[in-house]
């Protein structure tokens, strides 16, 4: 009788340690019966070319994450005694069943392959059915190289404990440790390349079940920087056309050019012909004058794709006057045109006059002259001004040029300075005139009058009467001549008569 005990207390010991060991891997199968899907049910195991059931003593949840991760039902949500799916029939193969959570199958785990139980006691399990969730952060799953993808894992229950796990191709790239306060976990793919490029998935550090899939298209060199040019000047005259041109080497033809001033608000955007655009301002502002640069969108698989900023071209506004012109007029007719430009009669009335091409509307015309200080100014009308003087002097001598001004968009722009018109002031010709009128009128008065002394002295000469004052006194100191008559009466008896010769000697008895 102690013999027997002593025997029997060995085979129990050597019992004791056989299920203290874990037994190796087998060939063996796992099912879930009579539950509502393939992931909940009564667990039966084939072994030994058999099916049977699990004994509950020493179940838990770890040995029932086992049984979902080997089924690839994500992890275990509950884990039911006491034939909670129903008693099966035949063998009961395993019981104290005791897993680490580091085995992939139940017959992995150790366990008592001689149990001592009912059907009643057969155990169940119930899986999420499926692995965690997995989400996109990012609006799009097509990316250029360089950008930031943001990837979610979400746990489907609140019972799936151990790390997140992100897949690549079926690579674990990274993990994270959940709380029991968290549901999700965030990964972050930061200035992504096309390493990054792939199928990405979830799972639990305690399931193989992995969630869907979701790929990362890295889309490396797909648009670059695009150009910029002038078509025009870099200078642009003020309401005149400015072109740019935007252009860019690139196979995603079809997409759209956006034209940015730098510092202002003008924008534009024109759809590119073949791999350029042509932008055209049509009538040039201050305000348009500054830095510009481009940019060219596309869509590639759904998504639309914005090349980098371009490099930056500027013009600046600026306005031409032409030159003006200067002319002299004289209203009352006393301008001459000398050897050396215009001659302008001391005391008569004078306009210069200023005149512009009909570029602006407006302005102003100064005078300047060279012999004074002063600057003259007038309001352009008809794109001229008149500078009148009344009466020229030999201070109003020298040379005189114009000056457009203009006020363009609140900048007031001047033109050159014409060539100079230099004005000469001479003496007038009316005291000359009179005196050489007066001098006619003399002359005219003298000649007359020396003919007629002229003519008289002639006739004195024939006809003289000599008278004598006595006897023996001589002819001459006694002649007395005497002219006498009226000239054309003494012509006419020297006509009729001739010359008439009188000679009376007096006695002096008598």
């Amino acid at each position: 009788m102690g013999e027997m005990s002593m025997s029997m207390a060995v085979l129990a010991l050597v019992s004791v340690i056989s299920v203290s060991v874990p037994s190796a891997p087998v060939a063996a199968q796992i099912r879930l019966v009579n539950g509502k899907s393939r992931c909940s049910g009564r667990v039966e195991v084939y072994l030994s070319n058999q099916w049977g059931t699990v004994c509950d003593d020493g179940w838990d949840m770890s040995d029932a994450e086992v049984v979902c991760r080997e089924l690839g039902c994500g992890c275990a949500i509950n884990a039911p005694w006491s034939a909670f799916y129903g008693a099966g029939t035949g063998y009961i193969l395993m019981d104290d069943v005791a897993c680490s959570l580091t085995e992939q199958s139940l017959t992995q785990c150790s366990y008592n392959s001689n149990p001592d139980c009912k059907h009643e006691e057969d155990v169940g399990v119930a899986c999420t059915a499926t692995g965690p969730s997995i989400s996109l952060i990012s609006s799009y799953s097509t990316v250029s190289a360089g950008e930031t993808v943001q990837i979610r894992c979400s746990r489907s229950a609140s019972r799936c404990n151990g790390n997140l796990l992100l897949y690549r191709n079926g690579v674990n790239v990274n993990s994270k440790a959940l709380n029991s306060s968290q549901s999700s976990a965030t990964f972050t793919l930061s200035n992504v390349d096309s390493s990054h490029q792939g199928s990405y998935t979830c799972a639990y550090s305690s399931s193989s079940t992995h969630s869907r899939s979701i790929n990362i298209t890295v889309v490396v060199g797909l648009l670059q920087k695009p150009s910029i040019f002038l078509e025009t000047s870099k200078e642009v005259s003020w309401g005149r056309f400015a072109q740019m041109r935007c252009s860019i080497s690139t196979q995603h033809l079809g997409g759209t050019f956006t034209l940015q001033q730098l510092s202002g608000s003008f924008t534009e955007t024109k759809i590119s012909t073949g791999t350029s655009a042509l932008f055209t301002i049509p009538q040039v502002d201050f305000i348009h004058e500054g830095d510009y640069y481009c940019r060219y969108q596309t869509r590639v698989s759904r998504r639309e794709f914005t090349s980098p900023q371009s490099a930056t071209v500027s013009f600046s506004v600026i306005v031409v006057l032409v030159q003006p012109n200067i002319s002299l007029s004289a209203p009352d007719g006393g301008l001459f045109w000398g050897p050396q430009g215009p001659e302008v009669t001391r005391g008569h009335s004078l306009s210069l006059i200023c005149s512009s091409e009909p570029q602006h509307q407006g302005g102003s015309f100064h005078l300047i002259f060279d012999g004074s200080n002063r600057t003259r100014t007038q309001l352009a009308i008809n794109h001229s001004a008149s500078f009148y003087i009344p009466e020229a002097d030999y201070s109003h001598q020298g040379n005189y040029s114009c000056v457009y001004e203009v006020t363009v968009s609140s900048r007031t722009f001047n033109s050159t300075q014409t060539a100079p018109l230099t004005v000469i002031v001479r003496a007038s010709l009316a005291p000359i005139i009179a005196s050489g009128v007066i001098s006619g009128l003399f002359l005219l008065l003298l000649i007359p009058a020396i003919l007629y002394l002229v003519k008289k002295k002639h006739l004195g000469s024939a006809n003289t009467y000599r008278f004598h004052n006595g006897p023996g006194e001589s002819r001459d100191e006694g002649e007395n001549i005497y002219i006498y008559g009226d000239l054309e009466e003494d012509m006419n008896v020297e006509e009729l008569h001739g010359p008439t010769v009188i000679d009376n000697d007096y006695d002096e008895d008598d």
